[in-house]
């Protein structure tokens, strides 16, 4: 009976610390699924197609893991305005697909109307800036990860060259 007791401690406790620590980045099956939803939002406005990006990727993972960490959504003020454009997106742990979690910015068409950004939006309080992020026709590259603390589950998506320029029209 013991034995069992200490295999049943030791499976508890390796899958729940695994759960808590989850994180994605560099899994095929993630990669495309997240590509593919961008790149069809991406299709429905005539923009080219983009490639995914390791770099990328491995910068989300390092923001992804931060709030994780602080378990609060947040943009990471290291990027804004720099070199990358990101979006982000949690919800809670293991609730959402990766191509919903995409899903919600693509969502955001419903209340997008083609114009100069920032004023692409059917009212004030609409936010786009998400969806006009996915479809913006100078970006080539996006790369993504998602990290878990085991409550909330939190998907990063990094983009290059950056879209969202103010005075700039998305497509």
């Amino acid at each position: 009976m013991r034995y069992i007791s200490a295999i049943l401690i030791f499976t508890l406790t390796h899958f729940g610390a695994y759960s808590q620590t989850k994180t994605v980045y560099d899994d095929p099956e993630f990669i495309s699924t997240v590509l593919k939803q961008h790149n069809e939002f991406r299709l429905g406005v005539g923009v080219s197609p983009m490639k995914w990006s390791s770099s990328l990727a491995k910068d989300a993972l390092d923001w992804a893991q931060q709030l994780a960490k602080l378990d609060q959504g947040q943009h990471d003020p290291r990027v804004r305005g720099l070199k990358e454009g990101e979006n982000i997106w949690w919800g809670t742990a293991s609730a959402y697909s990766y191509g919903e979690m995409v899903n919600f910015w693509g969502n955001e068409k419903k209340d997008f109307v083609y114009g100069v950004f920032p004023d692409c939006k059917t009212r004030r309080s609409a936010v786009v800036g998400h969806y006009t992020q996915v479809i913006w026709k100078g970006t080539s590259s996006v790369g993504c990860a998602v990290a878990s603390n085991g409550k909330t589950d939190f998907l990063v998506c990094r983009y290059s060259p950056p879209g969202n320029i103010e005075g700039e029209k998305p497509y």
